[in-house]
């Protein structure tokens, strides 16, 4: 199972601005380690007003597509405009959404759902079963390049039914037990007959403009189906190339809100007076991979004592300014299914050199290959090979544009960072090294591992696919092929006007369209 980089990578001339009165109480939520303190509007959630996001783009490009989103800008409008049968809340837990009722069979291969009654599209086409499949057989079309097909490719279309107008059954291919999170993920809902021309979805906003690679104004649904929802009259989307400009736009009022800002320059927003700070703990986090399939990481102490070379403490201060948290080289902390009795892992140089040294890999020398795709990648991937010489290890840091890391070579480095996904457990397995995934560029590769994944993909009973996924993250732990230092934080700035903001594991809340509101 496979999602694309697009998806990883998602995880991310002004319209005017027009309030009516109304008095605010500034509230303060808890204060970051950092000193920063959010502030919102307080009291009833006001209906009125436009709220402007500032987003990453990418020139004069940008889409509609419910597929495909290569921006944080794309990933905007596909959470204005669309909408998943499931969905993750701010605490990821994945919850119904367009979902009224569902079961499963004991194996986890059949699920049979129904929608929620009186949902329609923007064109006020009700939502149907009809609408659900003609959605699943566009995204498993390969003309169509979704960015979710590899991951819907469980689904056996062929043997799955419409029992009524709202009703359907799917068979799935194998036991899946965590289709619901599958479902979550870049998977929206379109009408029968899509036309990307003219396109709807279920969503909060539908579409009013769209100028590729500037901006999309969106106004409010009228008739959403979450009654009294959205409270904003319109939305805009403003796409930006640069961060710093961005956080310019924000600082004098041009923009409302500016996601995932680059640490150092969110800094120059603290003494702004209009504008507040929301520092999210995150479960996103940027691995170094070590393939597993290749010298020296084919050596099991090779790879434990590369783990041991870093300190980890050290990269959250400098690679990320403080706004991260160390990470032991196991993902999905928030996740039930995380094994929190597994120790902290922090530096050990000696024990680090003689792992080196039982395996001849002493005054060993290796190329860390990176990009500046993330905030904080190539910090860490600096300051890595400069904590591995105090070990005699010579790291070559090769820096390349993203454009260059992400062409033809990508997934063949023998070591360097990679994006990932922010999921649960189960499902980064299948995304990330497990041995369904297609994009596992560690080469992981363990026999007792995929017999464990086996049992935990299918299995329902909680208590049993805990004891399961312990025992997976023990090998993952003791030998895996990932270096996962740290859990990165995510902040956004917004107008201190901006209520109905909540913190969110997976950094999206300002995407939470529906949920915010302004104060005058």
């Amino acid at each position: 199972m496979t999602l694309s980089r697009r998806s990883l990578l998602q995880a991310g001339a002004l319209g005017g601005l027009a309030l009516a009165a109304t008095s605010v109480l500034a509230a303060c939520t808890p204060q970051h380690a950092s000193g920063i303190v959010d502030v919102q509007p307080t009291g009833t959630p006001r209906r009125g007003g436009t709220f402007i996001h500032g987003a990453m783009g990418s020139g004069s490009t940008g889409s509609l597509s419910p597929w495909i989103s290569n921006t944080s800008a794309d990933f905007a409008r596909y959470m204005a405009m669309y909408e998943t049968l499931w969905y993750s809340t701010g605490d990821y837990r994945i919850k119904p959404r367009l979902v009224d009722t569902y079961s499963v069979n004991a194996a986890a291969d059949e699920w049979t759902i129904k929608l929620k009654s009186g949902i329609t599209f923007h064109n006020g086409k009700p939502l149907t079963a009809n609408d659900v499949f003609a959605t699943f057989r566009s995204i498993q079309d390969p003309a169509t390049a979704a960015s979710s097909s590899g991951a819907l490719s469980v689904i056996d279309l062929g043997a799955s039914t419409i029992v009524d107008p709202l009703t359907f059954r799917l068979k799935l291919k194998t036991g899946t037990s965590n289709l619901p999170e599958i479902l979550s993920t870049f998977v929206p809902i379109v009408p029968e007959g899509f036309d990307i021309a003219k396109p709807v979805g279920t969503g909060p906003f539908k579409l009013k403009s769209f100028v590729p690679g500037q901006q999309t104004h969106f106004v409010r649904y009228e008739n959403y189906w979450q009654i009294g929802k959205p409270y904003l009259d319109e939305l805009v989307i403003v796409d930006f190339n640069e961060d710093a400009a961005r956080v310019n736009a924000l600082a004098s009022g041009q923009i409302l809100g500016a996601d995932t800002i680059d640490f150092t320059l969110s800094q120059t927003l603290r003494n702004k007076p209009e504008v507040a700070l929301l520092v999210q703990k995150t479960n996103s986090f940027y691995p170094l991979q070590m393939r597993m399939d290749q010298a020296p990481f084919d050596d099991v102490r090779v790879r434990q004592a590369f783990r041991l070379l870093v300190d980890r403490e050290e990269l959250t201060r400098g690679a990320y300014n403080g706004f991260a948290r160390s990470a032991n080289d196991l993902y999905s902390p928030s996740d039930p299914l995380f094994d929190t009795g597994l120790a902290p892992r922090h530096q050990d140089l000696d024990k680090a050199k003689y792992l080196l040294k039982q395996a001849g890999a002493e005054k060993l020398q290796v190329t860390l290959t990176t990009s500046d795709f993330g905030a904080g990648v190539v910090s860490m991937s600096q300051l890595f090979a400069q904590q591995a010489k105090a070990a005699g290890v010579t790291v070559h840091v090769n820096k390349l544009d993203s454009a260059t890391f992400f062409g033809s070579n990508y997934g063949t480095y023998l070591f360097s960072p990679n994006v990932a996904p922010p999921f649960n457990y189960l499902y980064t397995v299948q995304t990330t090294d497990g041995p369904t995934s297609t994009s596992n560029y560690s080469a992981f590769k363990d026999e007792e591992f995929t017999k464990l994944y086996a049992q935990l993909a299918p299995e329902l009973n909680p208590t049993r696919a805990k004891e399961i996924a312990a025992d997976m993250q023990k090998i993952q732990y003791d030998r895996g092929s990932l270096i996962i230092p740290n859990y990165y934080d995510a902040i956004d700035g917004h107008s201190k006007k901006l209520g109905g903001i909540v913190p969110d594991v997976s950094g999206l809340a300002l995407y939470r369209y529906a949920n915010l509101w302004l104060a005058s």
